[in-house]
């Protein structure tokens, strides 16, 4: 029974029916407690899939990291559980700056590749988002900062976020986009698994054009919550550094995945405590990590910007920045 959500015109909605499939999580489950074994949500409170599967309760509790997905034998997901449990919470400020985002820089102009930077990697690193801006002014290419919709989704405002998606695919329809570029993970799983939107991959890009350092030396790589699984972003982020390790196996998330470090701070304090066991220096391709690392006194490397020379650090978010990445180029 596939519990995947739909790619088609943007219906963000299950692909059966959700009492359906939870229905199925309880008829299906095995009780091996593989699921429990392997998540600190879980093993909290006790719980397998078919338990979560009863308890709305605990909707926001899950960080939607997908190891429950990558563990199951019978392929269930409590990612789905989660998102199918969330009825439109608060979240006041992320909703109000979010959706539509108020930060956002689009121009009319059309373009077959669309650069789409997300709302996290301009805060962080606005050097090295300036420096992807020019590459694809250089190849013919406009870009946009503004949100995918993907932290309303979440928060499980689906109204809002399909708000999003339409404005998204407006966007793309006006400027004649015939694929959208990600640098964010985020961005590029939401696309790819919730719209029917032709989306790659920044690295793939790069690769394409001929373009960043490749690196033969052996790199510590934490893998962000959405590419956990099928590492998708980061098989074309291989091309680049080819002795890459996956490491970091006992820390499920950052802490900011799906909104749940808000019910369960003391679950998300427990990853980042076991990444800083860690003596190696930590690699990431998700700027919403590399801002989670940076505030927590974690030393840690955005592979984009190690690829595309610039070496930034991250940059402690101000409004102030944010305005002025609202307004770069003159848009």
């Amino acid at each position: 029974m596939a519990t995947r959500l739909k790619r088609l015109q943007g219906d963000i909605e299950m692909k059966d029916d959700k009492k359906n499939y939870l229905k199925y999580v309880k008829d299906t489950c095995l009780v091996c407690s593989l699921c429990t074994q392997n998540c600190d949500f879980l093993t909290k409170y006790d719980l397998d899939l078919a338990d979560f599967a009863s308890r709305e309760d605990l909707a926001y509790s899950c960080f939607l990291c997908g190891r429950c997905y990558e563990v199951c034998p019978v392929d269930l997901d409590g990612r789905e559980i989660s998102l199918i449990h969330r009825k439109n919470e608060g979240f006041g400020m992320m909703k109000f700056e979010k959706s539509l985002y108020k930060f956002r820089n689009n121009s009319n102009k059309e373009t077959k590749d669309l650069l789409w930077l997300g709302c996290s990697f301009p805060r962080a690193f606005p050097e090295t988002t300036k420096k992807m801006i020019e590459i694809f002014k250089d190849d013919g290419c406009d870009y946009s900062i503004d949100c995918c919709g993907k932290p309303v989704f979440e928060s499980g405002d689906k109204e809002r976020a399909q708000n999003n998606i339409d404005h998204v695919k407006m966007l793309l329809l006006k400027k004649k986009v015939k694929r959208v570029v990600t640098c964010c993970p985020n961005c590029y799983h939401f696309f790819k698994d919730y719209t029917d939107i032709n989306v790659i991959t920044i690295y793939e890009k790069l690769h394409e054009l001929g373009i960043g350092k490749i690196f033969e030396d052996e790199f510590h790589i934490y893998h962000p919550c959405p590419d956990k699984v099928h590492k998708e972003m980061f098989k074309d982020l291989k091309y680049f550094m080819p002795n890459a390790k996956s490491d970091y196996k006992d820390v499920l998330c950052c802490g900011l995945g799906g909104l749940a470090s808000r019910d369960e701070p003391e679950i998300a304090k427990a990853f980042l405590d076991r990444l800083k066991n860690y003596e190696s220096m930590v690699t990431t391709y998700c700027a919403s990590c590399s801002i989670q690392f940076t505030k927590n006194g974690i030393a840690n490397q955005h592979a984009l910007t190690m690829i595309l020379g610039t070496d930034e650090k991250v940059v402690p978010t101000s409004l102030a920045r944010l305005i002025k990445m609202k307004f770069y180029g003159g848009r």
